[in-house]
């Protein structure tokens, strides 16, 4: 979908986020994305929940109040930090997989296992177990972590408008996540970047 169809749908309709932080865009083509993407959630006033890669986990020099900063720099009205909820993520939890061409369906099946077990990383599967889901075991020492995001979180944002980038990357992997519970969503293809 693209945003111009939203200009009639109501105003406090949730937003989801995924990676429109400086590190990411702010030399690159995906600048004017980014910009987009603020003006959007500017004319909106739903609640918003803001996925980054932020210093905590070292994978971006960029930290959550310099992406607050930044944010604000291009445009974003401070008083409308009320209504978002930042998630510093981390790096992709699901990529190795994906990368490796781990279907959709496999990775969903991966996360409600581990759901289900209550367990974090797929490499705490007993091995049988493991090969069930994915056929082999050639990835089973990559890190696909779950504990990156809470399913309640989510869910409390089913229904959301969701944008930002990287379209088969990080985005992608909240989408798997949200479609893993059946937490619907509408993907803003002309806000998303990547």
């Amino acid at each position: 979908m693209k945003a111009s169809e939203f200009i009639t749908e109501g105003l406090t309709h949730p937003c989801i986020v995924v990676d429109v932080q400086p590190e990411y865009i702010e030399d690159g083509p995906w600048f004017d994305t980014g910009l987009q993407i603020i003006n959007f959630l500017n004319g909106r006033q739903g609640p918003i929940l803001m996925f980054v890669n932020a210093e905590q986990d070292g994978l971006t020099a960029d930290s959550i109040p310099q992406i607050k900063e930044w944010w604000e720099d291009y445009g974003f009205e401070e008083d409308n930090w009320n209504r978002v909820t930042i998630v510093d993520k981390g790096f992709g939890y699901f990529r190795a997989y994906m990368e490796q061409g781990a279907s959709d369906a496999t990775v969903i099946k991966m996360i409600r296992t581990l759901y289900t077990k209550k367990l974090n990383d797929a490499r705490d599967l007993e091995y049988d177990e493991y090969v069930a889901i994915m056929g082999d075991d050639s990835l089973i020492d990559e890190v696909f972590a779950i504990n990156w995001t809470s399913v309640a979180q989510l869910k409390r944002f089913n229904g959301a408008y969701i944008m930002g980038g990287g379209r088969n990357e990080c985005l992608r992997e909240v989408e798997l996540l949200m479609n893993a519970f059946n937490v619907r969503y509408k993907r803003i293809d002309d806000l998303v970047y990547g």
